[in-house]
Formats: structure tokens, C-alpha cells, sequence
């Protein structure tokens, strides 16, 4: 049998000639006529290239892998993306059906359940946080002119300002302390409804954060002045102590940052179209949140209370998937709300100029990964604040990476276990807890490469399919059996 000595001829196909055809149409603005003579030349072309061949035309000349193999070129799978969110619209209608004829409307006036008497707990609470302010930029505006005096005093004056130092320090300590203690007590003891207490937790403990940064930041900027080592990041007009004011401390408490500098990136101009998007975005997650909330979520975790009592397994595990699909669809809201939609909005008020308040973490390929990628004020704040001091003092980075851990698990106890009446220790070992994974998920990156997709799978399965809803359910049966017990005393 002998090799085909011809020169292989390109086999245009038809989806190939309906293609280039329509992409001529779309990329070219040209007349009818124009269009009419491009076509009558292909197909003379056509003509020309299957001239004198019939039955004996090559089709297989190359090697080729099949379109779903891996060895295959990069392909687009829009069409079963397209499917997917078919199948997935569909299903969720049908659950959307099954609830109305279950349930019917359970929506009502957001929040007409709360007690009036919360609202007035969580503003006197409240007034712990421009306590701390007040406190903060005092002492701060204090020592800046001590050490405006201090830089060309006496050794005696260097050393009574060393020892106010420590003093400034146990103030700080005492009345930062103070502004979480004091509102979680409250919380605990005084407020019923858990969202009126989680969201004056929040506010306090952004509050404590960006405080702790003010503090360290302007110890370190006056160590430095005092000394004479001049900064090169900084204008004067913001160099220390220029920077302790008011209007300074505000813009950084509004700042959508937990890291305190004296001056940040702004944005050249205030855009008001961009900002009403966001506010738009904003309102419709709030109201689709709300909505998924009384009509979906809280109907499942009522409907689970039995079946927890009963230790009922089966029953909590498929409870469990059930409010899966419903809390990832909160979460999701919740993350496009606060970090996208809210953020985006204050900066745009502020001009706040560095705005990567998330990366890509849905494209995390361990935890440790999706941790340093969800949530960037607050990653930023440990790495600046915790961790690169620890190691700068000659700590393991394995143990400073405990370390942030243990903080951010007693943290997330404080913001869920505080508000729903359940100091269980959920939150907290849900947190430690990835520490484990974290090992076994960065070994298998490593092997597959960054971004791997089995380590994908697995984050999403252990923290949003299973973690979430699963601390959701404990924390919920948790304080409705604290409020039963408190009703039957």
C-alpha cells in the first residue's frame, strides 16, 4: 500500500463554512451586493478544491484526541453550562412549588418579631464604640505632643515618657477590652433576637480591630519620630503627629480597611452611577436574602429540632443536604452583599482607592488557600498585626499560623455563640478543625497542581455542602432549646 504523496487538502466542513460565514457577516459592515459576490466566489472555491475527487478523498490525515479528552485543546462548554443552570432553574422551581404548597407565605414585616426593648439594649451597648474612639484619639493626640517635646529633651524626659508608654498601653488594653466585653455581656444576658445581637458584636469587633491597629500603628510612627528616622511613605501634612485628628481617626473608622496608615490611595472622582448600582445590588441581596431566610431556611431547621432530640441520624443528615443548597444561596448573597456590593459603595462615598477587598477564592484548592483569598481586610490584619510580629520575635511561621487560627476560631465562637445564647464551642472547633484538612488539602495542591480540581471539590463539600449548614442546625437547636427552658422556668 503506498503513503499519499499529494498534499493534504483542508475538508471544510459545514458548521466550519456556516461559522467564518457568519462571522464575515458580523465583523464586516458591508452591502448586500458585496455579500452576494463573497459567497458566489466560495463556492466556486468549493468547486475547485473538490475538482476530480470522489469517493477516494482523504478524511483521517492527522492525529486528533476526542474533544472531552484531556490531550484535546482548550474547548468551550458554554452549552452545558447553559444546561447546568437549566436543570438547576428547573429543580429549584419545583422546590419553590413544593414550599408554597407546604408552607404558603411565611414572609412578613422584616423584623416586626424583634422586641423593642433590643433596640434600645443594642443602642446603649453601642455607645461603648465612640466611647473607645474618644479614648483612643485623647491618649493618641496626647502622646503626639509629648513627643513633638521629646525630640530634642533630655534623657530624664525620654525616660518618664517611656514609662507613660506603658501606661498609654494598659489604657489601650483596658478600654478595648472594655468595648467587647461589656456589649457580648449584653448580648448574652439582655438581648433575645440573635441578629440584633450579632450585629452589634460586629460593629464592636470591627471597632476593637481597627482600634488595635490605631494603637500599634502610632506607637511604631512615634517611636520613629522621637528618634529622628524620618519616613519616606508619607507626606508631612499626614506624617506623625499630624495625623492624630479627628477627621483622620473618622475617615479610617468609615474606611473600608482594618489596617490603620495615615493616608490611603483615593480614587480620582466621586461616580455616582457606580455607586447607585451597588446600592441597587445591595437592597436586591438584602431583600433575596430575607426572602430565603423566613421561607426556606427557617421552615428546615424548625422541622430538624425533632429529629436532633431523637438523635435521629437519617433524618439530620438529609436535613442537613436540604439546607445545604439553601445556605450556600445565603452565603453566596451574604459574600456579594457585604464584600462586592456594601464595600464598593462606602469606597465610592470615601474614594477609597484600594479596593481588593476578595480575590478569587472560589477557585481555592485548599483552605489555607480560600482563607487567604475571602476575606482580605481581615487576613490583611493578622498578617500585619499578628503574624509578621511573631515572626519577626524568632516564632515558627507553623506557629504563628496556630496562632491567627486559635484568634480567629475564639472570634467566630464570640459572633455566633454570644448572640444565639450557646457558648457550645461549635464555632471554634469548626474552625481548629480545618487545621487537619488544611494539611491534608495543601500536600494533594502541591501533587495536582495549583488550583486542583479535586481540592476544589473537597473545599466545597467540607465547608459550604456540609461545614455551614451543619453549624448552622446546632446553633439553631441550641438556643431554641435555651429559650424553651428559659419559657417553661
Amino acid at each position: 500500500m503506498t503513503s499519499i504523496r499529494r498534499k493534504p487538502l483542508k475538508v471544510v466542513t459545514d458548521s466550519e463554512d456556516d461559522q467564518s460565514d457568519s462571522r464575515q457577516r458580523r465583523d464586516l459592515h458591508l452591502t448586500s451586493k458585496r455579500v452576494s459576490i463573497i459567497q458566489e466566489e466560495k463556492e466556486e472555491k468549493k468547486k475547485h478544491v473538490y475538482q476530480g475527487y470522489s469517493h477516494t478523498l482523504p478524511i483521517h490525515t492527522i492525529t486528533k484526541a476526542s474533544v472531552l479528552s484531556k490531550e484535546a485543546p482548550p474547548e468551550n462548554y458554554s452549552g452545558f453550562l447553559r444546561l447546568g443552570m437549566l436543570v438547576l432553574g428547573a429543580s429549584n422551581i419545583r422546590l419553590v412549588i413544593e414550599n408554597w404548597m407546604k408552607y404558603g407565605l411565611l414572609i412578613g414585616i422584616p423584623h416586626s418579631y424583634i422586641p423593642y426593648r433590643d433596640y434600645g439594649l443594642f443602642f446603649f451597648a453601642w455607645l461603648c464604640v465612640p466611647l473607645s474612639l474618644t479614648i483612643s484619639l485623647v491618649v493618641e493626640y496626647g502622646m503626639g505632643k509629648l513627643a513633638i517635646h521629646a525630640k530634642d529633651a533630655k534623657p530624664d524626659f525620654l525616660k518618664k515618657l517611656s514609662i507613660l508608654e506603658r501606661v498609654v498601653s494598659l489604657t489601650h488594653v483596658s478600654h478595648l477590652i472594655f468595648l467587647l466585653t461589656f456589649p457580648s455581656y449584653i448580648a448574652y444576658t439582655q438581648i433575645y433576637h440573635p441578629m440584633v445581637g450579632s450585629g452589634l458584636l460586629v460593629i464592636c469587633l470591627i471597632t476593637f480591630l481597627k482600634l488595635t491597629s490605631f494603637a500599634l500603628v502610632n506607637n511604631e510612627l512615634r517611636d520613629a519620630f522621637v528618634s529622628g528616622k524620618t519616613e519616606d511613605f508619607y507626606t508631612p501634612d499626614v506624617a506623625y503627629p499630624n495625623n492624630v485628628n479627628v477627621k483622620n481617626l473618622l475617615y479610617f473608622f468609615f474606611a473600608p480597611t482594618l489596617c490603620y496608615q495615615p493616608s490611603y490611595p483615593r480614587s480620582p472622582k466621586f461616580r455616582k452611577t457606580f455607586f447607585m448600582k451597588r446600592v441597587g445590588e445591595l437592597i436586591t441581596c438584602l431583600v433575596m436574602m430575607y426572602v430565603l431566610t423566613e421561607q426556606y431556611a427557617k421552615p428546615t431547621l424548625a422541622n430538624s429540632i425533632k429529629a436532633l432530640e431523637e438523635k435521629n441520624f437519617v433524618t439530620i443528615v438529609e436535613r442537613v443536604l436540604k439546607l445545604s443548597t439553601t445556605a450556600v444561596v445565603i452565603w453566596l448573597l451574604m459574600f456579594y452583599a457585604l464584600f462586592h456590593a456594601f464595600l464598593n459603595a462606602l469606597s465610592e462615598v470615601l474614594r477609597f482607592g484600594d479596593r481588593t477587598f476578595y480575590l478569587a477564592w472560589w477557585n481555592s484548592g485548599n483552605l489555607a488557600t480560600y482563607w487567604r483569598l475571602w476575606n482580605r481586610p481581615v487576613y490583611l490584619f493578622f498578617k500585619r498585626h499578628v503574624y509578621i510580629p511573631a515572626v519577626q520575635r524568632g516564632v515558627p511561621p507553623a506557629a504563628c499560623q496556630l496562632i491567627v487560627f486559635f484568634v480567629s476560631a475564639v472570634l467566630h465562637e464570640v459572633l455566633v455563640g454570644i448572640p444565639t445564647h450557646s457558648i457550645t464551642g461549635f464555632a471554634f472547633f469548626g474552625m481548629l478543625g480545618q487545621i487537619p484538612l488544611i494539611a491534608i488539602t495543601h500536600p494533594l495542591e502541591k501533587w495536582r497542581g495549583k488550583g486542583t480540581a479535586l481540592g476544589n471539590t473537597i473545599f466545597w463539600i467540607v465547608f459550604c455542602v456540609v461545614g455551614q449548614p451543619t453549624i448552622a442546625l446546632l446553633y439553631y437547636y441550641q438556643w431554641t432549646a435555651t429559650h424553651k427552658i428559659v419559657t417553661a422556668a
